[in-house]
């Protein structure tokens, strides 16, 4: 059994993931260009039953795609659930358009159906459908109507969730639009990366003009990223994990960050608008063949988490009868917010359990703070919330099954 905490990010990364990485390190090339590109596209598309699909260096740079594939702009409202990442907030705001919060509701951290109505104003274009955790938003339904009667776009917020069902629909066909991430957080990883799907047919022309002008990251950005793959593997997912520094000397001494400084401050990044080259395309590829496999394990940890949680006496998410969750992390929701607020008692507490915890989100745009009044809410989930990884090595004394 191993002594290190299991972790929350790119616990997904296998020997094969390894060895993609350390082979398209070892190409002059890097694989920094398309030839993979489009097929992965493809087979998403195809996997997803229609839409177009492009792939970019994020699920954060799929959004703005996206926001400027639906013509949305200067003067444009989009309604976002006030339990979200700052990097959402980024990208709508790069396209020219503003963000309006709405309060969330506590069964699937999604956007309250009653509060998103009463969010809507004249400059409303858009509501964004965050899938929080990979579970479907409880007000899945009333919401689609809603933006049907009102004519908004419905952009599908599917970072947390791919491979999740709605009444028997896999997330991200509910919607005029979709995104999916693949940053080392999330369902599968190939550390930055993320596809944005258009189900509307001018904005799919729209979308393909977008990704066909978008730049390919720099030769440096690619060989971190890769590098991150290598590193990542062994001091997070490998059967024996060790520190970085005794097994990868020649590697980056610093590994591509989750965000960046500046997207804290709402700063421009090119990777906003950086589509994804084919070396990347191949490791998301390469992973999505294994969702089946993943998507069963973090169910079954859910499960385990639940049981877990509610002998606490913690509050637990309730999925929709007709939603198949796929459960990114298990979210739980103590009865104060005193343990979140306490390192201390986190670090105790991750100890005991032998893994990490997570703690998103814990703002409205995290992790930057936002003082959003009309949203007690997802304010109140914000200072509560924790969350706790549903992939488990083998042999871990709270791995499911174990």
């Amino acid at each position: 059994m191993t002594t290190l905490p299991a972790p929350l990010l790119s616990a997904t990364l296998d020997h094969h993931d390894l060895e993609t990485a350390e082979r398209w390190l070892a190409d002059p090339q890097l694989g920094n260009d398309t030839r993979l590109t489009g097929d992965w596209e493809s087979r998403f598309a195809q996997w997803l039953g229609g839409g177009t699909a492009r792939a970019f260096m994020g699920g954060r740079a799929a959004l703005l795609a996206v926001v400027r594939a639906l013509g949305l702009g200067q003067g444009d409202e989009v309604i976002v659930p006030a339990f979200s990442c700052q990097c959402v907030a980024n990208a709508i705001r790069f396209a020219g358009a503003s963000v309006r919060y709405a309060d969330i509701e506590t069964d699937s951290f999604g956007l309250d159906l009653d509060a998103t109505r009463a969010a809507i104003g004249p400059a409303t274009r858009a509501i964004l459908l965050q899938h929080t955790f990979g579970l479907p938003s409880r007000d899945t339904a009333g919401l689609l109507q809603l933006a049907h009667e009102r004519g908004l776009w419905v952009i599908e917020d599917c970072a947390h969730a791919l491979g999740a069902r709605w009444q028997g629909r896999l997330l991200g066909t509910l919607g005029d639009a979709a995104v999916f991430s693949f940053e080392r957080s999330k369902i599968i990883t190939c550390i930055h990366g993320g596809m944005a799907v258009v189900h509307d047919p001018y904005a799919a022309d729209q979308l393909a003009r977008l990704a066909d002008r978008a730049p390919l990251p720099d030769d440096d950005s690619l060989r971190g990223q890769l590098a991150s793959v290598v590193h990542d593997y062994w001091v997070r997912a490998a059967p024996e994990r060790r520190p970085a520094e005794e097994v990868l000397p020649d590697l980056p001494a610093a590994v591509l960050p989750q965000m960046w400084p500046e997207e804290f401050e709402g700063v421009w990044l090119e990777r906003y608008g950086q589509r994804m080259p084919s070396s990347l395309a191949d490791l998301a590829g390469q992973q999505f063949t294994r969702l089946p496999e993943i998507l069963a394990r973090r169910r079954a940890q859910a499960a385990y988490w639940r049981d877990w949680a509610l002998a606490r006496g913690w509050q637990v998410a309730d999925p929709q009868p007709d939603s198949e969750p796929v459960w990114l992390r298990y979210p739980v929701l103590p009865p104060d917010d005193a343990l979140k607020q306490s390192p201390e008692a986190l670090a105790a507490l991750a100890a005991e359990l032998g893994v990490e915890i997570g703690v998103w989100f814990t703002t409205a745009a995290h992790p930057v703070a936002v003082d959003l009044p009309d949203c007690p809410v997802g304010l109140s989930v914000a200072r509560r919330c924790l969350n706790l990884p549903t992939l488990l090595p083998a042999g871990h004394p709270h791995a499911a099954g174990a």
